[in-house]
């Protein structure tokens, strides 16, 4: 089966960074943070996906609604 690979900008990764760094220590949907960074929802999803595998944020669960339904906060770990 093939597989597809997105690939994301610098530019992009650092606007996320920076929007994840306004909104630290809160609860908060990956809409609102496609809403602030102005991107679209579903490209944001797989930046932070890489910016979480680079090491640049962790994700924590903070509400499960069930297994598939889970939000979190972000927390940048380099400055």
């Amino acid at each position: 089966m093939p597989q597809i690979t997105i690939v994301t900008t610098p530019e992009e990764q650092a606007t996320v960074l920076e929007v994840i760094k306004t909104l630290v220590g809160n609860t908060v949907a990956v809409s609102e943070i496609s809403r602030v960074a102005g991107l679209n929802q579903n490209r944001v999803r797989y930046i932070i996906t890489d910016l979480e595998s680079s090491g640049r944020i962790k994700r924590v669960p903070t509400k499960a609604y069930n297994k598939n339904y889970v939000r979190y906060r972000y927390e940048v770990l380099d400055a």
